[in-house]
């Protein structure tokens, strides 16, 4: 007769000793159960062959299952993920903030390349472009986060390569450009552009930070610009004076951060002095 498994569990009767007799048909029985228990495992069934013909080989039957619910664990937390992000990341508004124009005064150390620290100055957004979380509803050197999750940030920087008088088309001269978080780093992203004496056109820089960025957090964007030719007799090493730049930049909310990350962990900071 055919086995009771896997659509059912067979119950067994107790057979005792002197007292009873196992008959054929008890046997059979058994040997039903083994035949359907067999048939639902299939041959092999520690082993997998892909759809290359490659074979994983399993120590059991178990072993083959616990890995295949780990897998499982595996997608519904990507899936979750997934969810979450569609949830309070993908639909949230995202900015586009720009200057006008920041006025960025000349850099007067350009013999000491490697002690910029006094000359960054702060790019001053003005023109909201897309805003709906209000960073800028007036012009503000510093954007504050509204909302704790994983950012990006990009900025793109503009400025014309100063002419030098007379002589030549134009100075030996660099731009720079820093996105700054408070309390984290005084260059989470940087970028530079050099433009040789002689060179026309003008700098573009784009530094990007990708990471986490905390609400009440003010995050700017810093220019320096220098020139690293020495010209004689005059009052500084490079006499360009200041010139305007044209910032823009752009804000993306990706999605949220693990519950337990609410505030910025002191151990995420830059560990250099700045």
């Amino acid at each position: 007769m055919p086995s009771q498994y896997p659509k059912a569990v067979r119950r067994w009767p107790q057979h005792a000793n002197q007292r009873d007799y196992v008959m054929a048909e008890d046997v059979n029985e058994i040997q039903d159960e083994i035949a359907g228990i067999e048939s639902t495992l299939g041959v092999m069934p520690t082993e997998y062959v892909d759809s290359t013909g490659k074979t994983t080989k399993y120590t059991s039957v178990d072993a083959r299952l616990d890995n295949m619910q780990r897998d499982i664990e595996r997608l519904a937390y990507q899936q979750t993920g997934l969810l979450d992000a569609a949830r309070t990341g993908w639909n949230l508004p995202i900015a586009s903030i720009r200057s006008s124009g920041t006025l960025i005064p000349q850099t007067v150390n350009a013999d000491q390349p490697n002690q910029p620290s006094s000359d960054w100055h702060p790019a001053r957004f003005d023109v909201p472009v897309i805003d709906p979380l209000g960073l800028a509803v007036r012009p503000t050197f510093s954007l504050t986060c509204p909302q704790t999750g994983w950012w990006v940030v990009a900025a793109r920087t503009m400025m014309w390569i100063p002419s030098r008088k007379p002589g030549t088309k134009s100075t030996d001269h660099s731009l720079f450009t820093s996105i700054d978080i408070e309390g984290l780093s005084t260059d989470v992203a940087t970028d530079s552009d050099t433009a040789p004496m002689g060179t026309n056109g003008f700098h573009l820089v784009n530094p990007t930070y990708a990471g986490p960025w905390y609400q009440g957090e003010r995050l700017s964007v810093s220019i320096r610009h220098m020139g690293n030719l020495k010209i004689a007799n005059a009052p500084v090493n490079d006499p360009i004076g200041p010139q305007t730049a044209f910032t823009w930049i752009g804000l993306t909310y990706i999605r949220a951060l693990p519950s337990q990350f609410v505030t910025r962990p002191p151990w995420d900071a830059d560990p250099l002095p700045q």
